[in-house]
């Protein structure tokens, strides 16, 4: 943990951008990851310098907006607004032809799952830091109150499961149940309801949030509805907004298509699936064979991997791929996370079979 007491100068000062933690100004890393955490417990609202089209011609006024909150009672961090994209899932609509020009296809506001299960992740490890490596111990919310790390991180514990899980009995805009919410508190409310590959990234980076049970049945039901032959669909091919085929250059006056807009709506992005796989591999086969067992229900998903990487021209994996796994020639077609994540999974495979 060397590492944590390296200098570090920010480019742009503390006393720039929030006065009242000016005292927090870093010195070392472990100083940069208090100052985030403390920053996002107090609460985060600015709008962005020089907001306006030179800036982003596509954003319309609201999406230059930023406010980020900790709901204190339950741990959960919250985020964005409807005009603007504050995850990975980040296409800003940029046809005026069609209508979606300065609109997000998928904003994902409110308490997006796989941002709030890498807080989890987050909270755990600096809870169990050595204090000489991490010696800060707890932040200020927006109310005043302090709130330590090791209480944050059980609040999160609490509640995560309680507010994201889709019950058989649920009342939901959907007929799935049994898998985990997309995000809490969504603008659009049907969207939090909508079945994407985000949860298992939660999964992975902190299992101990999920009930084993319920794990298993939305893994399972993911597995079913959005693993492809390379990637996984960003969203089930059961929803009414499913549109599985990108590209960009498209022109038409249909919106959800237009200028690419469905790029997280159902074409098969392939750095999810290393999460999911991670996911399967903690949640699955616990019981019965141990992590060979496991290893061979992960392995066979990865073969139409290994049969493109000997026959791409680019030896690598594309960002996504169209419905069904067919080409997407608007992808990029060599992509690190593609690679990076797969690669990530089976160091876990192969790290927990090394301990058996």
């Amino acid at each position: 943990l060397t590492f944590m007491s390296q200098t570090v100068v920010l480019k742009w000062p503390v006393r720039d951008w929030d006065p009242d933690l000016v005292h927090l100004e870093p010195k070392t890393v472990a100083d940069l990851i208090h100052l985030i955490l403390q920053a996002h417990a107090k609460g985060i609202s600015f709008r962005e310098r020089n907001a306006g089209p030179g800036l982003d011609s596509q954003m319309t006024d609201p999406g230059f907006d930023v406010e980020v909150r900790l709901e204190e009672g339950t741990g959960l961090i919250y985020g964005g607004n409807e005009w603007n994209c504050g995850t990975w899932m980040d296409k800003m609509g940029s046809s005026s032809k069609a209508g979606n020009k300065g609109r997000p296809a998928t904003p994902r506001d409110g308490a997006a799952v796989e941002i709030n299960g890498l807080l989890k992740s987050t909270l755990r490890w600096v809870a169990g830091l050595d204090r000489g490596a991490f010696p800060h111990a707890a932040v200020t919310t927006s109310s005043g109150a302090e709130l330590s790390y090791k209480e944050w991180d059980a609040r999160l514990q609490r509640n995560f499961e309680r507010l994201f899980w889709v019950a058989p009995d649920e009342r939901a805009p959907t007929p799935l149940r049994n898998f985990y919410k997309d995000t809490v508190g969504a603008t659009r409310n049907w969207q939090d309801y909508q079945l994407r590959p985000n949860f298992p990234i939660a999964m992975a980076v902190a299992p101990e949030l999920f009930s084993p049970q319920h794990a298993r049945q939305a893994l399972a039901l993911a597995a079913d509805r959005l693993v492809g032959p390379l990637g996984m669909c960003t969203l089930d091919p059961g929803e009414a907004e499913y549109r599985g085929d990108y590209r960009n250059d498209d022109d038409s006056a249909d919106k959800s298509v237009a200028h690419g807009w469905n790029y997280h709506q159902g074409p098969e992005w392939v750095w999810p699936l290393g999460f999911f796989l991670k996911a399967w591999h903690h949640f699955y086969g616990k019981d019965e064979g141990g992590s060979s067992a496991r290893r061979r229900d992960v392995l066979p998903w990865l073969l139409k991997h290994r049969s493109m990487l000997h026959n791409s021209a680019w030896r690598s994996l594309p960002e996504l791929t169209n419905s069904t796994g067919s080409v997407c020639s608007h992808a990029c077609p060599a992509q690190a996370w593609s690679i990076a994540t797969l690669l990530d999974a089976l160091h876990s495979l192969e790290a927990d079979e090394a301990l058996e």
